[in-house]
Formats: C-alpha cells, structure tokens, sequence
C-alpha cells in the first residue's frame, strides 16, 4: 500500500506527468508562490542579468525572475518533466515571446548552459531529486565567478540534514554558504541556502 501511495505522489510531485501532474503544478504554484518569491529575491538578479531555474515546475519562479530581469536579459528554466514545461511555457508565454524566458527539458546536472554564463541558480524544492554531487558540480561550472547559488526546499522533504547539504555545497568549491530555516504556517519548515562562487 505504502508503494502504491509513493507512486500515486510521484506521479503529481515527484516526476509529475499526466493529468495528476497537472493537479500537482497547480498545487505547487498555489502552494509554493513565497517560496518562489523569497528564492528569486535572494538571487538578487538585476536589469540584464542571466538567471537559471532548476526543476522550474509550473513556471512561478520563471515568471517572477523574468519581471526582474527585464527586456534585456534571460531567464533560462530546465525540468525534466513535459507536463511542467507545458506549464511553464502557458505561464511565461509572453516573456517567451520576447526572449526573455526559455525552456529546456534538462536537471540540475544537465542544465544545457556553457561555462560561466549564468549570474545566479535557482532551485526550488527538487533538490532531493538530484543526482547532488553532479548537479551541485554543475552550478558551479554554469555560474560566472561570483555568481549566487539559492536553493530552498520544504524540510520534511529533504533527504540529508541541512547541515551536510551545506557541507555539499562548500564541498564543490562555493564560499559564503549561508543557512537558514525559515517557519512556515501550513507547512514544514523551508530550509534555505545561500551560497557564492568566488570571484577569480
């Protein structure tokens, strides 16, 4: 039963696909806004800058990065998911349409994005899902020197203790690693990480 249960979530978060993957990008777009919110403000991207979008889900991050952004710069968000890129692509299609936004199928280690091309990386509850080694390997080779890394995800989710994802991080070469939990009123906690690649 529990298995069946496992499949049935996986099916609307975990790997959404489908029509319950459909119900699940509108619970998370819902569900996850400030978080969302709080991990494009912490990035800190300004007019014109690169911002790259891990597991982008329904397209709530890109939509917000590519206000901050503005014409002149360029929002890229890679998800392994189709139903989440359909998503993503109905929320963000004008800023699609003007180059700001684009969207690729990809995960955290395959982002698709050359050396040093991106200002800041932004993950919002997948990085679980991760191969975490490589996709932490990744941000660091796509962010330019002194890039920002954001990552923030719903505690009771998170398959390592804050502290050794913290010690991931620095473990790739990141300097500046920040940690914070932050309460949440209709959910676990949100642990939110902050980190930079040091500048050359």
């Amino acid at each position: 039963m529990a298995k069946i249960s496992e499949r049935i979530l996986d099916a609307f978060f975990g790997h959404p696909r489908g029509l319950p993957g459909r119900i699940g990008g509108a619970i998370m777009a819902r569900g996850n806004a400030d978080q969302e919110r709080g991990a494009v403000e912490r990035a800190a991207p300004s007019a014109g800058a690169r911002l790259l979008v891990v597991g982008h889900g329904p397209g709530v991050g890109l939509a917000l990065a590519a206000d901050r952004v503005g014409p002149t710069g360029r929002v890229v968000g890679v998800d392994p998911s189709a139903t989440m890129r359909q998503l993503a692509t109905a929320r963000c299609s004008d800023a699609i349409a003007a180059g700001v936004v684009e969207i690729h199928d990809g995960t955290a280690d395959r982002t698709g994005c050359a050396d040093t091309s991106m200002d800041a990386m932004v993950s919002v509850n997948n990085v679980m899902l991760w191969d975490r080694q490589a996709g932490l390997a990744e941000a660091f080779r796509v962010l330019r020197p002194g890039g920002r890394l954001v990552i923030t995800v719903h505690r009771h989710v998170l398959d390592t203790s804050p502290e050794q994802l913290a010690n991931d991080v620095t473990a790739v070469g990141f300097a500046d690693v920040s940690l914070q939990v932050r309460p949440r009123r209709m959910n676990s906690p949100a642990i939110e990480l902050v980190a930079r690649r040091p500048a050359d």
